[in-house]
Parts: structure tokens; C-alpha cells; sequence
């Protein structure tokens, strides 16, 4: 059997959690900072534990738990407790033997393992300020500039928002983010994902036609350098292994690799 975990509970799960603590939107779906959904095998001792989140689905606990295995595989499959729209999934597992068993959870559908890196920074190490180029400036993503005369807010950023923290609202009281403008035009964005404690993540997107200009990574330390100055210790930055720009942003903001780990994409429509 499976059950939907109240949110007033969620603390009885939070020990399964622990070890993907790094992952840290785990830790903020538990907090009630992020929106997301806690199934478990026992709604009062809680042995086994799958978490769907704004940035992926996580396996914790007992991995060798069989009726929750079973019962959790098919809701998976028939999308009982997804989204109909949902056409994949991101999974991430708590140890070596849910990654195991992930396979035969989902069967028959298949796996594919995705390399993964995580940093964190505690120091900004790039003056943004001092490489800003000559016609770009830097904005706070906040409701003044929301509201900004002659400023389209790309769909992108609307979503990051509101998937991420539910709604603008919750963005704008428990989320931060920093925009580069080009004229009246948003060519860089970066967004806080989640936020634990004194721990936040950002990430980073980029308009094609502007890469490898550098702004990725003005924007990016803007950002950190709100978060470190507003009560955060510690940043956290997630990519894949051959994401080149990623990592190139990221080290050259000052983040430091702390831990590799691996991610599974699983398609719901059957596809590798």
C-alpha cells in the first residue's frame, strides 16, 4: 500500500530524506517552502518514501520495501498520482540499492542514467559589476521590475516561478532571482529553484543569441552575491556531467564541485 503523506506530517518523513539533503529542494518541499507531494508505505512510521518535487522525484528509505514497490510502480505507470501531462520522469535515489531496484519498480519501463554534478558556493569569487558590458544592466527579479513598463517577461521565467514556488506570490515573498537586460530585452535570468534553512540553489538560462558573452555568469554571481549578503551560507548549483557551459559558469563564480551523483530519466511514454 502506498499513502499520500499529510503536509502536517512531513516531519516524520524527513529522517528518509536525509541523505539527499544535497538535492536541497527535498529538504524544501519538507519545509512547506516549495510546493510538492510525499508518498509513504505508513502514514505514522513512515519506512519507505517517494517524493515528487519541482525539480525531480526522490526514492528514500527502505529500498527493499515490496508492497510499496509494487504499489508505488503502478501509480507511476497509470499516472495516479502525477499529472496527466507529465511524459517523464527525473529520479534521483537516496542509495545504491533504490538505484537498484529503480528498474524493476518501473518496469517495464527503462531507466537511463544521467551523470550529474553538484557544487555549492561560499564565496563569490567574480566581480560581475566590473564585467558588465557596455549597454546591459542588472535588475533584482522583483515585483517592480515584474510590473516594468515596456518589459516582456519571457514564459520561461513566469514558469520557473510558478513551478518552482507554486506561484509569483510565493516567489516574491520566499524567492530571488536577478535578470540581465539588454535594452528592454531579458537575455539572462537567474532563479532561486529552492531554499532550506541558511541553503539555497539557483540555476541559469541564457538567450541563445547572447552566449558565451560572459553574462551567464554576471548574472549567475549577481544572484549569489544576494544570497550570501541575505542570510544564506551556502549556494547550491546542480548539472549534467556534458554540460560544459554550466560548469564553466559555475566555477568561474566561485562554486566548488562537492559530489558527483547520478539521475534517471525515465519516459512514461516507453521511449530511451
Amino acid at each position: 500500500m502506498i499513502y499520500k503523506l499529510n503536509k502536517a506530517n512531513y516531519e516524520k518523513a524527513r529522517p528518509l530524506f536525509r541523505a539527499l539533503e544535497f538535492h536541497l529542494t527535498s529538504a524544501a518541499v519538507l519545509d512547506g517552502n516549495n510546493p510538492g507531494l510525499v508518498m509513504v508505505d505508513d502514514p505514522i512510521n513512515p519506512q519507505s518514501a517517494f517524493m515528487l518535487s519541482p525539480e525531480g522525484c526522490y526514492l528514500a528509505g527502505r529500498s527493499d520495501n515490496d508492497t510499496f514497490n509494487r504499489a508505488l510502480g503502478q501509480a507511476i505507470r497509470e499516472k495516479q498520482i502525477l499529472d496527466v501531462q507529465v511524459e517523464a520522469l527525473w529520479v534521483i535515489c537516496a542509495t545504491l540499492s533504490w538505484e537498484e531496484q529503480l528498474a524493476a519498480l518501473v518496469a517495464p519501463l527503462r531507466p537511463a542514467k544521467i551523470a550529474r554534478r553538484h557544487y555549492v558556493c561560499r564565496t563569490l569569487r567574480h566581480d560581475w559589476g566590473a564585467h558588465l558590458p557596455n549597454g546591459f544592466e542588472v535588475y533584482r527579479l522583483d515585483e517592480v521590475f515584474l510590473n516594468r513598463s515596456g518589459v516582456t517577461i519571457p514564459d520561461h521565467i513566469k514558469g520557473w516561478m510558478e513551478g518552482n514556488w507554486g506561484s509569483t506570490a510565493d516567489f516574491l515573498q520566499k524567492g530571488f532571482g536577478f535578470v540581465t537586460l539588454c535594452a528592454t530585452e531579458c537575455v539572462a535570468w537567474s532563479v532561486a529553484d529552492c531554499r532550506s534553512g541558511d541553503a539555497c540553489e539557483i540555476g541559469i538560462r541564457t538567450v541563445e543569441q547572447y552566449r558565451r558573452r560572459g553574462l551567464a555568469a554576471i548574472t549567475a554571481a549577481a544572484t549569489v552575491e544576494h544570497a550570501l549578503s541575505h542570510g544564506f551560507s551556502m549556494v547550491g548549483w546542480q548539472c549534467s556531467e556534458d554540460n560544459l557551459g554550466s560548469i564553466g559558469t559555475a566555477e568561474k563564480v566561485g562554486f566548488e564541485r562537492e559530489r558527483d551523483y547520478n539521475l534517471y530519466y525515465v519516459s512514461l511514454n516507453g521511449e530511451e
